[in-house]
C-alpha cells in the first residue's frame, strides 16, 4: 500500500469514527467523560480535545492518569454505567483495548491512540492488526491499522489533531500543539530533527497558518547562557563539560567568541551571530572527538537540527520552541501538576506561567541529579544485551523512563544496549519498569514493546504492558524483577538474531 492510499484510508476511517461519535453521544448524558496519559503527548491530547469540544459546545470532564491499568479501567467502567456517560481515551487504551472491551459495553467509549494494540507485538502482523480494525470499527483509532507507524509518523496529540481538524477545519489553530507532542515523543527522526509521515502533514498546516517557523540551530536550549545550556544539556552529553558550568564556560571562552553581552551576562545561544556558532560548533566537535573519543559524524548530526518556533508564544521562552514546551508539560505531568500544563495548553499562561516556570526548574534540576547519581554511583548494570538499573529513593516512578530516555540518547553509556530501568510504584509491591533503545537498534531488530509483552506472557503474568519499539513499559512484581530483566536480555539477543532456547 502507497504512502498516499494509507493516508486517504486513514482519513476515512477517521471519517467514520466521526460520524460514529457524532451518533453516539447523543445516546449517553453529559459530560463526556476523557481520560488521557500525564506526558507531553497526553496532555496535548487533551487540550486539543477540550478545545474542540468547547467550540462544539459540548460539556466535558477531563481526567488525566499517569497509567491505565486493569483496576483503572474497571473503575472507569463501574463509574460510567452509573452515569452514563460516553468515553474517550487519549494517548493510551490501544494497549489495553481487550481489557477496555471487556469491561465497557461497545458503543460507549473511543480510543485515540498511536500506540500498538494490546496483544499485536510488532507492526508486521498485518493480518492481525486488519482483524482487529475490522471488529473495533469505527471506534478504535490507530495509525497502525493503515500501516502508518506510531512511534514514528504521528502521535497521539496527531491523531486528536486530524479528528478535531475534520470535525472542523477551524481547528487547523491547533496543529502547533501536535508538533509539541511530537517533539515530546522524540518522532522528529528525520535528518536534522525533521519530521515524517502524518507529522509532515501536520506541520505543514501549521507553517501554512504561520503557527509555527523553522530554523536550523544547535541543539542546546535557545534560552539559557550557554554554559549551562552546553553542561545541562539532555541531548549532548559531553564528559568534562556535562554537569560542569564553570568548566563550559571556560571551553567556550577558548573558542575566542565574545561569550558575555555588553552588561557583563552570559549569552544565550539565540545572541550569537550564526558565524559565531559555527565557531562554536566546530570547538564542540573538535572537543567531542579528540577528548571523547566520539565518533565526528555522530555528534554533528546531534548537533545541528532543525527547531520548530512558536509563533503565538514568542513572548513565553519556555513555550516558544517546541521542544522547550514539551519539556514544560513533562514537568507538569510528572510533579503532579498536569492541570496547570492542560491550562498552558489550552492558551491560559498569564495565570499559571509564573508556577510552572518554577515546577520546570525544579524538574530539570531532578533529572539532572539523577543523571548524576546513576552515573557517579554506579547504579548502572549490564547483562549481555541490556543495561538496567534500580531507581532506590532517588528516582521516583514519574521520572523513570525520562532518565532512560537521557541515558540512551546521551554519549555517556554504551549505547549497542537497550536501557532498563525500575522504580517503586507508590504504595504497591510493584516496580515500574520502562525500557528505551535507540532508533538504529530498532532498525537492527529490537522492539522493546514486543520484548515487555513477550517477557510478561512467558512469565505468565496478568499485567498491562507495551508502547513502541524504541519505547515500552509495564509493572512487575518486585520479587520477580530479576527474572523479568534475565528474560528481556534473552529476548533482545533473540530479536539481534542470536540463537535462543526458552
Amino acid at each position: 500500500m502507497s504512502d498516499l492510499n494509507q493516508k486517504k484510508e486513514f482519513y476515512d476511517y477517521i471519517g467514520n469514527s466521526i460520524k460514529f461519535f457524532n451518533e453516539k453521544i447523543d445516546e449517553f448524558n453529559f459530560p463526556i467523560r476523557m481520560f488521557t496519559h500525564y506526558d507531553a503527548d497526553g496532555l496535548c491530547s487533551g487540550a486539543i480535545l477540550s478545545v474542540m469540544l468547547f467550540r462544539e459546545k459540548i460539556p466535558y470532564h477531563l481526567t488525566i492518569k499517569k497509567q491505565l491499568d486493569r483496576q483503572n479501567i474497571q473503575e472507569i467502567a463501574i463509574s460510567i454505567e452509573k452515569s452514563n456517560n460516553f468515553v474517550i481515551f487519549s494517548d493510551f487504551g490501544s494497549g489495553q483495548c481487550q481489557e477496555i472491551e471487556n469491561n465497557i459495553k461497545k458503543g460507549q467509549y473511543m480510543i485515540l491512540d498511536h500506540h500498538l494494540p494490546q496483544k499485536i507485538a510488532n507492526k508486521e502482523m498485518k493480518k492481525e492488526l486488519k482483524i482487529l480494525r475490522e471488529r473495533h470499527f469505527p471506534y478504535h483509532v490507530n495509525p497502525y491499522f493503515f500501516e502508518i507507524d506510531g512511534s514514528i509518523d504521528v502521535s497521539a496529540a496527531g491523531i486528536c489533531y486530524l479528528f478535531s481538524k475534520i470535525i472542523n477545519s477551524n481547528n487547523i489553530d491547533l496543529s502547533p500543539l501536535a508538533i509539541v507532542a511530537a517533539t515530546g515523543d522524540i518522532q522528529n527522526q528525520g535528518p536534522n530533527r525533521t519530521f515524517i509521515g502524518l507529522n509532515s502533514d501536520i506541520l505543514n498546516d501549521a507553517l501554512k497558518e504561520k503557527k509555527i517557523e523553522m530554523k536550523t540551530d544547535l541543539n542546546f536550549s535557545s534560552f539559557k547562557p550557554l554554559n549551562q545550556a552546553i553542561a545541562y544539556s539532555n541531548e549532548i552529553q559531553l564528559p568534562g563539560l556535562s554537569q560542569r558550568e564553570d568548566v563550559s564556560l571556560k571551553f567556550l571562552q577558548k573558542t575566542g567568541v565574545f561569550v558575555e553581552n555588553v552588561d557583563g551576562e552570559i549569552k544565550t545561544l539565540n545572541d550569537f551571530s550564526w558565524d559565531e556558532k559555527r565557531i562554536i560548533s566546530s570547538a564542540i566537535v573538535k572537543y567531542a572527538v579528540d577528548s571523547c573519543g566520539l565518533d565526528p559524524a555522530e555528534i554533528t548530526k546531534k548537533l545541528i537540527i532543525n527547531k520548530y518556533l512558536l509563533l503565538d508564544e514568542i513572548n513565553y521562552p519556555e513555550l516558544s520552541e517546541t521542544s522547550e514546551f514539551s519539556h514544560l508539560l513533562n514537568s507538569c505531568g510528572r510533579t503532579g501538576n498536569a492541570s496547570m500544563g492542560i491550562a498552558i495548553a489550552m492558551g491560559d499562561k498569564d495565570k499559571s506561567i509564573e508556577k510552572v516556570r518554577k515546577i520546570l526548574k525544579n524538574y530539570k534540576s531532578k533529572l539532572s541529579k539523577s543523571i548524576e547519581w546513576v552515573l557517579s554511583e554506579k547504579k548502572l548494570k549490564s547483562m549481555d544485551y541490556i543495561h538496567y538499573f534500580y531507581g532506590e529513593d532517588i528516582i521516583p516512578e514519574e521520572i523513570i523512563g525520562t532518565i532512560c530516555s537521557m541515558l540512551i540518547n546521551s554519549q555517556l553509556i554504551d549505547r549497542t544496549k537497550p536501557i532498563l530501568g525500575y522504580a517503586d510504584k507508590i504504595g504497591e509491591d510493584f516496580y515500574k519498569v520502562s525500557a528505551r533503545t535507540t532508533i538504529d537498534l530498532v532498525n537492527d531488530g529490537v522492539n522493546l514493546s514486543q520484548v515487555i509483552k513477550e517477557a510478561t506472557r512467558l512469565m505468565k503474568l496478568e499485567v498491562l504492558g507495551g508502547g513502541h519499539p524504541p519505547a515500552a513499559g509495564t509493572k512487575i512484581k518486585k520479587e520477580l524483577i530479576d527474572e523479568f530483566l534475565l528474560i528481556c536480555d534473552k529476548i533482545i539477543k533473540k530479536q539481534l538474531k542470536h540463537k535462543i532456547s526458552f
